[in-house]
């Protein structure tokens, strides 16, 4: 059995229109975390199937912070899951693309899958810009090349979900920090090409260009610090 994880944060009502796509996908259980949205969206996730395993909390952890809390529990409650996809509620991630990303899992166990966008199209010039510098930093620090280390789109096995249970990080740095953590731990890194899905020039998320952007080079440069260290002692 798999199981899909859609952190969410005032969605609209794409969230449930993807949601109930999943839902005719055999072999496949579907976990939304209201990451805090509040009254105003209650709407939203009522409107989803019953079918549908929903966590909500008051207050807004951060996407980082939402994902580990739905891999804990698909991880502690489902221990039938053999693998975990973990997709976007705004409307970037396509049905066909999350298939891609669930049939490139199976066929590649115990690595982690990224749905890697190409950046084609109408993207914004903020997007395109930052995950370029990203991915060229990235790349420098751990000898790794991703195409896309923002994509949030992805899949790991149940020792995926084991070792990413306690990567540091409550917002969008929790997701470079699993870039670092299987990069150290060596785990395999395998890319699918998906669609370049940018609407209304990204207006709906909440990545904060110039916060959320510190924090994750920090973090890799703090990767790179502890890779030289470890490296000088030997």
């Amino acid at each position: 059995m798999n199981a899909i994880l859609i952190p969410a944060y005032k969605p609209d009502m794409r969230l449930v229109d993807l949601t109930n796509l999943l839902l005719t996908h055999e072999d496949l259980r579907v976990v939304v975390v209201d990451d805090g949205s509040g009254e105003a969206f209650k709407d939203v996730f009522s409107a989803l199937d019953e079918r549908v395993s929903l966590i909500s909390y008051p207050v807004n952890k951060g996407k980082g912070g939402a994902l580990k809390t739905g891999i804990r529990y698909i991880y502690d409650n489902m221990p039938d899951c053999e693998r975990l996809i973990t997709a976007d509620a705004d409307g970037q991630h396509t049905y066909p693309d999350i298939k891609k990303v669930i049939e490139k899992s199976i066929e590649c166990p115990g690595a982690l899958v990224l749905g890697s966008r190409e950046f084609d199209g109408q993207v914004p010039f903020r997007s395109k810009f930052g995950n370029s510098l990203t991915r060229f930093v990235f790349a420098v620090a751990t000898g790794v090349k991703v195409q896309d280390t923002q994509t949030g789109l992805r899949g790991f096995d149940r020792e995926g979900m084991k070792l990413f249970l306690d990567v540091p990080g409550d917002r969008y740095e929790y997701e470079i920090n699993v870039l670092l953590v299987a990069a150290r731990a060596r785990t395999p890194i395998h890319e699918v090409t998906i669609k370049t899905v940018y609407i209304n020039d990204n207006e709906s998320s909440h990545f904060n260009p110039i916060k959320d952007s510190m924090k994750i080079y920090s973090c890799i440069f703090k990767f790179a610090f502890s890779k030289h260290a470890a490296g000088q002692k030997k």
